[in-house]
């Protein structure tokens, strides 16, 4: 793998994934204050040239992908490292116990931007999913493309409506996330599961229905497909914002 190329700009940091440019991933944080982007490729592939950075705010982040691609992006927040020297954060943690998340998913909660990207001109899957619970607002667009390409997005806080049980609190008392019912209450009803792993035996619950308002055009749980994909033909690049 070829070393990281920096460009020295005030806001904008480019890595070049280790082989042929294929596709590019932009990420801005419009959020209030910085976050820690992870990323994850799925399916035992080789990992990005970068699995975790730090991103503040009003800065913006390119990242080479190859196609073809499976994998997720999301934003850890409240990090900082502790006394032993290990890299901790409140939400989203990676438990890599560094900035890279060297192969680790999103510990629940955590809003999640997910891709399934085909070599060529195929089509694009991608979606914002609050299945595994909300952190933070997010949104993914397609830098061209053609077909429906819209944005998929959960631009509300979901942490203002969410209920009393699945508050996640931070040191100083306020709600720093919402927990999905199936990762508080892991039952099959909520988690669809069997004997409920069907869309027919495993409905829309009070609790998705919350997340599910506010973020109409993200997945809410397991079985979101018709209201939580979103296609685009030949696509590839994509701009993920936080705090859109």
């Amino acid at each position: 793998m070829k070393t990281p190329v920096v460009v020295l700009s005030l806001s904008l940091t480019i890595l070049s994934f280790g082989g042929t440019y294929a596709a590019t991933s932009f990420f801005k944080n419009n959020c209030a204050n910085m976050v820690w982007p992870g990323t994850l490729t799925s399916e035992q592939k080789p990992q990005l040239s970068t699995t975790g950075f730090q991103l503040a705010s009003q800065a913006s982040f390119l990242l080479d992908t190859p196609v073809p691609w499976n994998g997720r992006f999301w934003a850890r927040t409240g990090c900082s490292t502790d006394v032993s020297g290990k890299f901790v954060c409140a939400t989203a943690d990676c438990a890599s116990g560094q900035v890279t998340c060297n192969g680790n998913g999103a510990i629940p909660p955590a809003t999640l931007a997910e891709f399934n990207i085909p070599t060529g001109g195929g089509q694009d899957f991608y979606d914002v999913s609050v299945v595994d619970g909300f952190t933070l607002p997010m949104s993914v667009t397609p830098q061209g493309g053609t077909g429906d390409c819209k944005t998929a997005s959960c631009p509300a806080n979901v942490n203002a409506v969410c209920p009393s049980d699945l508050q996640k609190k931070g040191s100083d008392g306020s709600v720093v996330a919402c927990l999905s019912a199936c990762v508080k209450l892991n039952q099959p009803q909520y988690c669809c599961t069997p004997p409920q792993n069907t869309p027919e035996t495993c409905p829309p619950t009070n609790y998705s229905q919350i997340f599910s308002q506010a973020c109409p055009n993200a997945y809410s749980y397991a079985y979101d497909d018709n209201k939580g994909t979103f296609t685009c033909n030949g696509g590839h690049n994509y701009a993920i914002t936080f705090c859109p």
